[in-house]
């Protein structure tokens, strides 16, 4: 096979470490929490969605190796359903 695809696929992934993680995540915190806010609309349930998404986000090495827009796509949807997560939690804690 010949071109970009085939060069891509034959390239060795550098893993990143803790911190060169955390820099990319760091771009997309705010990100997260504002669509997670407009979601829940609480600061703690958004709160908590963000923490889970950049946490899920975190553990998935081939996140660090999308391009930047669809980085933040990811992270969209990353956000909305882990805001539904907790909006599921919190209607069970409650009965409702």
């Amino acid at each position: 096979m010949k071109g970009l695809a085939a060069q891509k696929r034959h390239q060795p992934t550098k893993r990143l470490s803790f911190g060169e993680k955390a820099e990319v995540l760091k771009r997309y915190e705010v990100y997260s929490y504002q669509i997670a806010h407009y979601l829940l609309q609480r600061e703690d349930a958004a709160r908590r969605a963000a923490e889970n998404t950049l946490l899920s986000l975190y553990q998935s090495d081939d996140f660090f190796m999308e391009a930047e827009a669809d980085k933040a796509d990811r992270v969209k949807k990353e956000t909305i359903r882990h805001a539904l997560r907790v909006r599921q939690a919190a209607a069970g804690a409650t009965g409702a």
